[in-house]
C-alpha cells in the first residue's frame, strides 16, 4: 500500500511539450463538485491554546455530526463545527511499535474506527520474512461516541500477511496482489461486504495497476513530450506526455478512499508549470470522472504534513491545509 502522508506542493520548472492533444473531457462523463466552501480557520498551537502544531497534522477526518478530528504524533485534537476546541484523545500507547494509520473512517452510530499496519513500510515493500520482525496484519480500534476505545484487536490475512489492508463501512479486507479480497471482520463483529469492493480492489489497490487502468479510460491522453538539450537541440519522447482531465499529469500517489463504487485517488498534475495536489475521482458504474484541484500550502511555513485529505459517506471531501492565518479545513461537495 502506497502511505504518503502528505501531497507534494513545490513549483517545478516543467518540460517543454509537444505532439500532445491535451482535450478536454466530454461534459457528459464529469463529476460535478461544488466550489470549494471554507468552513473554518484553526488556530496554530502556542503556549496558550490547543491549536494546530506547525508541522501540521497527519490525518483529518469528519464525523456524522461534523466534528473534525485531527491527528498529531498518536493524538487526535477534537474541534467543533464552529471551530470550537473539544478536548484530545490519546487511544494509541506510545510505548509500543507503530507503523502508522493507514485508514480512518466515520461511522453511522457515531464513533470513529482506525486501522492501522502491524509491519514496517521496509518489510512490505521488500516481502522481508517479516513475522521474525513484526507481527503481520492490521489494528482496528474503534473510538466511541465519547472517545473512550471500544474495540481494539489485531487481524491478520491468513492467505497473504502482507496484504494491503482497508476499511470500508466498518469491514475490514485484505487485498492480494493479484487484486482478489479477503473480508477479515468488522467494527460489530458482523462484517457486511461492500458489493463494490471488488472493482476497487481490482484497480486501486496497487500503483503499478492503477496506471494501467487510468490509461484506458477516456479522461486520459497521452502524446510525446519533446524538450531541448544544452546546444538547443529538440529531442521527442513518443508518449512521454499525458493528460488527466485536461491537465498534464504526473503522478499518481494512492488511494483515499472507495465510497459505493467511486474511487478517489490522489494524483500530482502540473498546471502553469507548478505541481497542484489533486484527487481523482472515478464513479465505476456510472463510467464518470472528476478532478478536485486542491489548495496550495503557503511555502513559507515549516509543514512536514502540508495537506489532509478525507472523503465523507456521500463522497464529499474535506481537505485541511496549512496558511499563514491558521489551518484552514475546506469542503467540495458532490453534485449528481
Amino acid at each position: 500500500m502506497i502511505d504518503r502522508k502528505k501531497f507534494l506542493d513545490v513549483p517545478v520548472l516543467a518540460l517543454a511539450l509537444g505532439g500532445a492533444l491535451w482535450a478536454l473531457p466530454n461534459l457528459s462523463e464529469a463529476l460535478s463538485y461544488g466550489k470549494p466552501e471554507h468552513l473554518l480557520t484553526l488556530p496554530w498551537a502556542d503556549a496558550s491554546n490547543h491549536g494546530i502544531p506547525p508541522q501540521g497534522p497527519e490525518w483529518l477526518l469528519v464525523d456524522d455530526q461534523g466534528r473534525f478530528y485531527l491527528e498529531s504524533d498518536l493524538d487526535f485534537a477534537v474541534y467543533a463545527r464552529n471551530g470550537k476546541y473539544l478536548r484530545t484523545l490519546d487511544p494509541i500507547d506510545k510505548s509500543k511499535n507503530f507503523y502508522g494509520f493507514t485508514v480512518m473512517e466515520a461511522l453511522p452510530n457515531g464513533s470513529i474506527a482506525l486501522l492501522a499496519r502491524l509491519e514496517s513500510s521496509q518489510e512490505q515493500w521488500g516481502k522481508d520474512n517479516f513475522e521474525e520482525h513484526s507481527k503481520p496484519g492490521a489494528r482496528l480500534i474503534v473510538l466511541k461516541d465519547d472517545g473512550q476505545v471500544g474495540m481494539d484487536k489485531d487481524l491478520a490475512d491468513p492467505d497473504q500477511p502482507h496484504s494491503n489492508y482497508y476499511l470500508e463501512n466498518g469491514t475490514v479486507y485484505g487485498v492480494h496482489d493479484d487484486g482478489t479480497y479477503r473480508i477479515l471482520g468488522s467494527t460489530d463483529d458482523h462484517p457486511s461486504e461492500d458489493k463494490n469492493f471488488g472493482a476497487f480492489a481490482s484497480i486501486a489497490y496497487d500503483l503499478e495497476h492503477w496506471l494501467d487502468h487510468v490509461k484506458k479510460i477516456p479522461v486520459f491522453r497521452s502524446g510525446d513530450k519533446i524538450y531541448h538539450d544544452r546546444q538547443g537541440k529538440p529531442h521527442e519522447i513518443k508518449g512521454a506526455a499525458s493528460s488527466l482531465m485536461g491537465l498534464p499529469f504526473v503522478e499518481g500517489l494512492g488511494p483515499l478512499a472507495e465510497r459505493n463504487g467511486v474511487i478517489f485517488y490522489k494524483v500530482v498534475c502540473d498546471k502553469n508549470q507548478d505541481f497542484i495536489n489533486a484527487v481523482f475521482v472515478e464513479d465505476t458504474k456510472r463510467k464518470e470522472y472528476g478532478l478536485v484541484v486542491l489548495m496550495h500550502a503557503d511555502q513559507d511555513l515549516d509543514l512536514t504534513h502540508g495537506h489532509t485529505v478525507f472523503v465523507d459517506p456521500k463522497g464529499d471531501i474535506f481537505e485541511g491545509v496549512g496558511k499563514k492565518d491558521g489551518y484552514r479545513i475546506y469542503e467540495w461537495k458532490m453534485s449528481r
